[in-house]
């Protein structure tokens, strides 16, 4: 794979953003980590496939789903390469006689001819709910039932526990959409994350994100390619207002109309290293992709400037990698309430983050400049002319935020689930999978 390097980047305290990668060539010739300079200046950075299969290997893959037809499921694991675990969790309904994920179970099995590493689980399963009471991380569990909150980040979490607790061998995690029609697209995804990893060798906390390469419409008969989806133009343009101000850039002496430097705000496809995985918190349901730049940003800059409590503070540094694909992302098409329920909780989980440093600077600008309670009025302003508010608050949407992993007893997690192994919906493939789910 090849791909044109990155042009600029920043840093806030253990914060390192770089703007966007471009695949220039999905499978290119050239050894690994090859450089090059093309005929515009600018320059390249090539992989082999040797490379990317070996960080491949390393990679534990989550599908989150809910009711997604199966098929467009099926598309979107079997375009997922074999040297990836593969983890599929679901919030489907459940009963019937054809109950849904019994037939995604057995879909996941098909795919890999039973042969490949995956797994599966129903985010409601009550072992799984019951292995989160007993470690220390009740705050996922739903009051009404017991059983874990349905939401798209409570499912995430759900997958990193699996693959901390049952693949800790493997150092990667990364997630890609179950919703994709276009699902030969998923195969260009994963071996972009192995790229961006690649490109961040040896890097403990890393974390790669997509931006799709287009989102094509269909008008008057005539599929077109739009760049940016309603909701990420929104999430991204008041990320890119927070880290990359116009005020900071004319300081550096750059251009207020180049580029933005963040353009994954709401990127559904992003990889982590397994050692982030676990220190970051998690955003309840769709704020879970914004919060991963504000929980970084407070935890590795701010939380020294405010005078009261915050967020334990990270003590390794924290690299983003941004990388454009080639590969178009089509899928059904979304009403725009349900548009803007998306990007409301993503500004909400911006601007309840930074609630507490709002005497601090606006990131880059330094004294003098726009604080950061005025972004969040403006944020404030700009929801409420855009029907953005919470009816009952008056604010944005506040989201539930759920303590990072680590401070769990994993090792009990994994022993409640194992005992229920029989009689939970956690399905096991492959290697180390038959009533032995760490591999023993």
């Amino acid at each position: 794979m090849r791909l044109a390097r990155p042009t600029r980047s920043r840093s806030f305290g253990l914060l390192h953003i770089a703007d966007e990668a471009r695949i220039l060539a999905p499978d290119a010739p050239g050894a690994a980590g090859t450089h090059h300079t093309d005929r515009d200046g600018g320059e390249t950075v090539g992989f082999s496939r040797e490379t990317l299969d070996r960080v491949l290997a390393q990679t534990v893959l989550v599908v989150p789903c809910k009711d997604e037809e199966l098929r467009v499921i099926r598309c979107v694991v079997a375009a997922i390469p074999a040297a990836c675990v593969v983890i599929l969790v679901s919030n489907c309904g459940r009963g019937g006689a054809r109950d849904e994920y019994l037939q995604q179970v057995a879909m996941l099995q098909a795919v890999g001819g039973g042969r490949r590493q995956a797994m599966a689980i129903h985010q409601k399963d009550a072992a799984a709910a019951a292995a989160f009471q007993t470690c220390g991380m009740s705050a996922l569990l739903d009051p009404a039932d017991g059983r874990i909150r349905s939401g798209k980040g409570e499912g995430m979490l759900l997958a990193v526990a699996l693959a901390a607790v049952f693949r800790p061998e493997r150092r990667y995690i990364g997630f890609v959409d179950a919703d994709n029609l276009h699902g030969a697209a998923v195969r260009e995804y994963c071996r972009a994350f192995a790229a961006g990893f690649a490109m961040s060798a040896g890097a403990e906390h890393c974390m790669v994100r997509l931006r799709w390469g287009s989102k094509p419409k269909l008008r008057d008969g005539r599929y077109e390619p739009v760049a940016e989806g309603r909701c990420s133009r929104i999430v991204n343009a008041w990320l890119d207002r927070l880290l990359d101000p116009p005020a900071a850039r004319a300081r550096g002496g750059e251009a207020c109309d180049r580029p933005r430097l963040v353009t994954t705000g709401n990127a559904g496809e992003h990889a982590l290293t397994m050692a982030l995985a676990v220190k970051l918190r998690l955003a309840a349901g769709y704020a879970v992709e914004p919060f991963h730049f504000v929980d970084v940003l407070e935890r590795g800059h701010l939380a020294g400037l405010a005078a009261g409590p915050t967020a334990a503070p990270l003590q390794t540094a924290v690299h983003v990698v941004q990388i454009r694909t080639r590969s178009p992302h089509v899928h059904r098409p979304t009403d725009g309430e349900h548009i803007r329920r998306m990007w409301a909780a993503g500004l909400g989980s911006i601007y309840h983050c930074l609630g507490p440093y709002q005497a601090a600077a606006m990131p880059g600008t330094g004294a003098g400049g726009l604080t950061i309670a005025d972004f969040r009025r403006d944020m404030h302003v700009f929801a409420a002319e855009n029907g953005g508010l919470d009816g009952a608050t008056g604010e944005l949407p506040r989201p539930r935020v759920y303590p990072a992993l680590e401070d769990a007893d994993l090792g009990v997690f994994g022993d409640v689930l194992q005992a229920a192994w029989a009689t939970g919906s956690l399905a096991a493939f492959g290697s180390g999978s038959n009533g032995a789910l760490r591999g023993e």
